[in-house]
């Protein structure tokens, strides 16, 4: 990739820009190493330089310039790391050679919105590339420019050509929008007397730190990534991708998730997002999601909790330090850049209301846990309810999936068969003819539903810690139950009340109708499996009395075991487990075991 890329007008050399953008202010730097100007010139209003200068001075702290238009309203320029222009003039001031603010001080500039190419693109294509994408869309058009847009111009190009006068090679930094006409009207043998808007006061500030997580441009995670390289700059390394930083915030805010709320993160979470992101930011015509649809992304994949998590970590800067004591201002985001969209988290808490006869605050010491037997042991009738109705919505989904698989689309003779297929009537619609569905032989009822959502097996290389070491077989009390084998974490080891256990599922299966299962984990005729849900597999397709077996997990089941299923007649339906609701699976996956039935009088006080 080219990073040297600029437009060149005898010793002028112009970087056109973009504002408030990391991939921006990632060229500037490499242009500025490659070019080694003799001084620097921005897009910044003239009159205001003493202030900007020191702005960037405080770089990587965040600083803004107030000022106030004629009807009082603040007016404020944001100087914080990623934005070019601030670049430029943080570079000039660690190599110590002079930098100008040389733009004309307009009133009422109008706050326009391109349609620009994302920044993102200059990663990939370069800058060259991503240059000449915006002349074909954007100045292509030949857009009237304002008589402001022009009056700047002039007063730009007037400046630049003083200065080069002065220096031998001159780096300007100005907006795409501007930059080639200004280079051009430097041909000029004589330029108008234009006049700054007068300023009553002009005040360098710094914001809070909830301010300046909600106001920075470029937010607090992709800043810290950019000042750090930066910190240890190094030409050939000096490349910071948006992409891998946006998975790299997904995959920390998962560990500090899983450590803090003490939940499972599973790795298709990642995988969902990645994808959400992708395709919300390619809806709004863009390559990168922002901000907001990041956290979007991350509450609809996951839940609220991870997605503040993700925001606590996206939204720090450790940078903000106001050494200087500048006057600390606690700005929205409104005030700043104009309208915004809005995010909330309904966080999943304790309950703020004490009951006396909640006795969980007690010490859990003095709970124990002594099953006379393991026909003693019994489950918690309310979470069997819950696991009940998630089997019947598995048993229908996986129907479903079935029935739509034998679904085709015919034209239109005599019947309208299942209802009329709009898709492809549209599609078609050149024919002039109709089509409707028409379903095949509806498949037979679900027999057996697996669900795997850890297949705790040894992987290659790595010492095996078996994570669920309790395996068993219930057996359906009545008609409403199915009988189940699962495997899971001890009894025993998570005591939460007198003779309660909290357990782990790693994975489970149901069989209906119930009292029929002998115990799966000692029955020899599943030897030949290697793994727990392989056991779990085989002895659903045995015990199914109907032909659908669903298997719920990360991976699809092997092919030996479709093939197995298809010798007793039955076929295997799979359904990642990525397609299911989280909030659903974490429900369910936890689960208690009372010590005998005399617990269920008094087990709704501990769970």
């Amino acid at each position: 990739m080219e990073h040297s890329f600029t437009l060149q007008h005898g010793n002028v050399y112009a970087i056109p820009i973009v504002h408030y953008n990391m991939e921006m202010a990632v060229h500037v730097k490499h242009v500025f190493e490659e070019l080694n100007p003799d001084c620097v010139a921005v897009e910044l209003p003239e009159t205001m330089q003493p202030q900007l200068h020191r702005a960037a001075s405080r770089l990587p702290d965040i600083s803004l310039v107030v000022t106030y238009d004629k009807q009082g309203q603040p007016l404020y320029i944001m100087c914080e790391p990623c934005d070019a222009l601030f670049e430029g003039l943080r570079s000039a001031l660690d190599l110590r050679i002079p930098s100008y603010c040389i733009d004309l001080d307009v009133d009422a500039y109008p706050n326009i919105k391109e349609a620009i190419p994302d920044p993102y693109a200059i990663q990939r294509i370069g800058m060259k590339s991503y240059y000449k994408a915006y002349e074909d869309i954007i100045l292509a058009k030949n857009v009237d420019k304002t008589s402001l847009d022009m009056q700047r111009e002039i007063y730009l190009a007037h400046r630049l050509k003083e200065l080069s006068f002065s220096y031998d090679r001159i780096l300007f930094i100005g907006g795409m929008f501007h930059v080639k006409d200004v280079l051009n009207l430097m041909e000029r043998s004589s330029f108008p007397a234009l006049e700054h808007c007068s300023r009553d006061s002009i005040e360098l500030i710094t914001l809070t730190e909830n301010s300046c997580r909600e106001v920075m441009a470029e937010c607090g995670w992709f800043t810290s990534h950019y000042e750090r390289q930066r910190q240890n700059f190094h030409k050939e390394l000096f490349d910071v991708d948006r992409q891998k930083l946006m998975l790299q915030l997904y995959k920390e805010a998962a560990i500090r998730y899983q450590e803090e709320e003490k939940q499972e993160f599973a790795g298709y979470h990642l995988r969902n997002m990645m994808k959400f992101v992708r395709n919300y930011a390619l809806i709004n015509d863009r390559l990168m999601p922002d901000l907001y649809q990041i956290l979007t992304a991350a509450k609809g994949c996951v839940d609220h909790n991870y997605a503040y998590h993700t925001w606590d970590l996206a939204t720090t800067y450790p940078y903000r330090k106001n050494v200087d004591a500048l006057p600390e201002h606690d700005l929205t985001i409104e005030e700043v850049w104009g309208h915004s969209k809005i995010i909330r988290f309904h966080m999943k808490q304790q309950r703020r209301k004490g009951f006396s006869f909640h006795p969980r605050s007690k010490d859990r010491a003095a709970y124990r846990f002594e099953p006379p037997s393991p026909f003693a042991i019994c489950s918690y009738p309310p979470e069997d309810v819950v696991v009940e109705n998630f089997g019947s919505f598995l048993q229908k989904k996986g129907t479903q999936i079935l029935s739509d698989e034998g679904t085709r689309t015919v034209p239109f003779s005599t019947s309208l068969e299942d209802g009329i297929d709009t898709r492809e009537t549209i599609r078609h619609w050149p024919e002039k003819k109709l089509y409707v569905k028409m379903h095949g032989k509806p498949p037979g009822g679900v027999g057996s539903i697996v669900v795997i959502f850890d297949e705790d097996s040894p992987k290659e290389g790595d010492i095996y810690h078996e994570k669920y070491p309790w395996y068993t077989t219930w057996l359906g009390e009545h008609d409403q139950e199915s009988d189940m084998a699962f495997y899971a974490t001890n009894m025993g080891e998570n005591i939460v009340g007198p003779g309660i256990s909290k357990c782990e599922y790693g994975g489970f299966m149901m069989s209906y109708p119930p009292r029929r299962m002998f115990d799966v984990w000692l029955d020899a005729d599943y030897g030949f499996c290697n793994t727990k849900p392989e056991v779990l597999l085989a002895a659903a397709i045995d015990y199914a009395v109907k032909p659908i077996v669903v298997y719920v997990a990360n991976q699809p089941p092997k092919q030996n075991f479709k093939v197995f299923a298809q010798r007793f007649g039955k076929k295997i339906v799979y359904i990642p487990i990525g397609q299911l609701s989280p909030v659903t699976m974490k429900k369910i996956r936890f689960f208690h075991v009372l010590e005998g039935h005399h617990r269920r009088d008094d087990a709704d006080r501990y769970i």
